[in-house]
């Protein structure tokens, strides 16, 4: 092999190396960081609390699969995306003002299930001034088994203690 040979075999050789590597490592952004569901619902529920405290019920909206339930406290059960963002416009408009959430346990219950638990605080506006609500939650998410797609909320129960 002339020495030309080896210079052209060591760039092509090289090429390969740095377009493979690239290639394992945009694979390892894409594929295997999103696969984590743990990790999916910890930053849902982060920016669903952020949403929350935006007072955005149309946002909110976008959590729930369209078939999701929302159960709060003494109330009776909503049922459907829709009229879940309808409840949250109602709360909002009756002064429910800033959500604290503090996940307990995040846990994965299934191929496409993980379970939130934890306590919240909730400020709510009054004529008499804001008053603090406590209280715990339970969170059913149905996520994608890629990360292609966002965790959705399926069930939704909230205890006010």
């Amino acid at each position: 092999m002339s020495l030309l040979q080896k210079k052209q075999f060591l760039i092509v050789i090289t090429s390969f190396f740095f377009v493979f590597s690239g290639f394992v490592s945009a694979s390892e952004q894409r594929w295997i960081k999103p696969m984590d569901p743990v990790g999916q619902v910890t930053n849902a529920s982060q920016v669903f609390q952020e949403t929350y405290n935006q007072k955005d019920a149309e946002k909110l909206g976008h959590f729930y699969a369209k078939t999701a339930t929302l159960k709060l406290d003494q109330n009776p059960s909503v049922h459907y995306r829709d009229n879940i963002v309808q409840a949250w416009r109602a709360g909002f408009e009756q002064g429910v003002d800033n959500l604290q959430l503090e996940p307990i346990e995040i846990i994965r219950t299934g191929f496409r299930k993980v379970v939130e638990t934890g306590n919240y605080v909730l400020t709510i506006n009054t004529p008499d001034g804001a008053i603090q609500q406590t209280g715990s939650y339970t969170v059913l998410w149905r996520v994608h088994p890629f990360g292609i797609k966002p965790p959705k909320i399926i069930f939704d129960v909230v205890n006010a203690n």
